[in-house]
């Protein structure tokens, strides 16, 4: 237990350790011109995934699902009604 407990302190203090010496040496690092040329050419936003339009899919495709399903017109009508209403169709008021 002796031996757990002295491996769990040791492994805290070197990642703390690492921690402190990751954070002095970037920020140094971001002031270079090395960097300079990398930053104007990716940035996060370009690499993170559109998270609305994917949200939207989602929420979407088992209503859409559900339409292709129903075979009676009036229900058809009523139920795309309902859907424009509550702002689920898609914004051209078609289906995909």
């Amino acid at each position: 237990m002796l031996k757990v407990t002295f491996s769990f302190i040791f492994g805290v203090m070197v990642c703390v350790l690492l921690l402190f010496g990751v954070r002095t040496v970037i920020p140094t690092l971001a002031g270079s011109d090395n960097l300079s040329g990398l930053s104007e050419n990716t940035s996060l936003v370009d690499l993170l995934p559109d998270i609305e339009k994917i949200y939207r899919e989602s929420l979407t495709a088992p209503f859409k699902k559900a339409e292709s399903k129903i075979y009676d017109p009036e229900i058809a009508e009523f139920y795309r009604e309902l859907m424009d209403k509550t702002g689920l169709a898609t914004p051209d008021g078609g289906t995909n």
